[in-house]
């Protein structure tokens, strides 16, 4: 009991983001998070709350259930429908972590177990160890049916592996649940060692293909959506205090020159142009060259009058990633920002061609 109430304390959240939900509710969520000071958590196996928001569609909700099979207990499942809801929702779960019950509206939600060899509990009783899911029944009956195959979460390896002199290619879908990762958005790489040789994109619950032009721009505005891309960027890179730094102004009202000074200071910053050189932008997804570009860009326009970026498209920010080592491949993704509400089409799973090996 006493180390459950040390983990409702600062419980680790993984956060679930689908690509229609509105900007503004996950930038809620995080400002939240950060003020309770609750640490985002790096995988399930590291979660004590699993977050959900808004209305995930039925792929994306086999995900959950698929990050939900791998969270040891203690553990939550939470939803937030709407930013109202965000702090009693929290409450909650902290609460249940703790191993105490919870009443009230804000928690008029379906109690259901998430596993289905789990022994049958009471009529009205949840096991306090098992899916403490609060929100809304019918959102409740979306994540917890179980009539969709699972998604991956993290990465899945192909069945294929080639034999041979040439170098063996490895087939790995990224996404939809990583840190600082596009929302909805699956990368399906094709890996020599370590370099990605070929990419395409995928968002979960959003069919509809974009055809040229159609690049979207955030709804944040511009110095919010710079300050969000950088959070991702520096979040990434590990530089935690400029990650905060970044956070905090774009989820307040900064004093006058204080967004100017920030963008100085991380033009001025030595390690983080060093992590970025060399990287380049291919495909045309932006106007900008290289990754250290797009970084300074970013940076040197804060506090100026300048429009938002352009976001590319979830097509051309997963095909300029090609080339890349993996690490530098996660930050384009970020730094590019894709727009994933504008869909990328389906793609069809990986099947390996017919080979006959020639043994001499």
């Amino acid at each position: 009991m006493v180390l459950r109430s040390l983990i409702a304390r600062r419980p680790h959240v993984l956060t679930i983001t689908p690509a229609t939900v509105e900007a503004g509710l996950r930038l809620a969520v995080e400002a939240e998070l950060a003020r309770r000071r609750w640490p985002a958590a790096s995988s399930p196996a590291d979660t004590d709350v699993v977050l959900v928001l808004g209305s995930p569609g039925p792929r994306l909700a086999a995900v959950v259930r698929s990050v939900w099979a791998g969270v040891p207990t203690p553990r939550v499942l939470a939803a937030v429908p709407t930013s109202a809801a965000l702090r009693s929702v929290l409450d909650d779960a902290a609460a249940r972590l703790a191993g105490r019950g919870t009443s009230g509206a804000s928690n008029a939600s379906l109690l259901a177990p998430s596993d289905s060899n789990a022994a049958p509990s009471e009529p009205g009783r949840a096991e306090p160890d098992d899916v403490e899911f609060l929100a809304s029944s019918a959102s409740s009956d979306a994540l917890l049916a179980r009539d969709v195959p699972p998604e991956p979460q993290m990465a899945d390896l192909a069945f294929y592996d080639r034999d041979g002199l040439a170098l063996d290619a490895l087939h790995v879908a990224l996404g939809p649940v990583l840190p600082h990762w596009p929302a909805g958005l699956v990368a399906h790489l094709t890996l020599a060692g370590d370099l990605v040789t070929d990419a395409r994109a995928e968002v979960l619950d959003v069919p509809a293909s974009v055809g040229p032009g159609s690049r979207g721009r955030s709804p944040l505005g511009p110095d919010r959506t710079r300050l969000d891309v950088l959070t991702r960027v520096l979040g990434l890179l590990g530089a935690d205090h400029l990650a905060a730094r970044a956070r905090h102004l774009r989820d307040h009202d900064p004093e006058p020159g204080e967004l100017t000074a920030f963008g100085r200071r991380l033009q001025r910053h030595r390690p983080l142009r060093w992590a970025v050189r060399d990287v380049p932008l291919v495909g045309g997804a932006v106007e900008e060259r290289t990754l250290s570009d797009r970084v300074a860009h970013l940076a040197g326009a804060l506090g100026g009058s300048l429009p938002p970026p352009v976001r590319p498209t979830a097509e051309k920010a997963v095909q300029a990633v090609i080339g890349l080592e993996l690490g530098a491949a996660r930050l384009v993704l970020a730094a590019l920002d894709p727009d994933t509400t504008l869909g990328a089409g389906p793609v069809a799973a990986f099947a390996p061609p017919e080979v006959t090996h020639h043994h001499h």
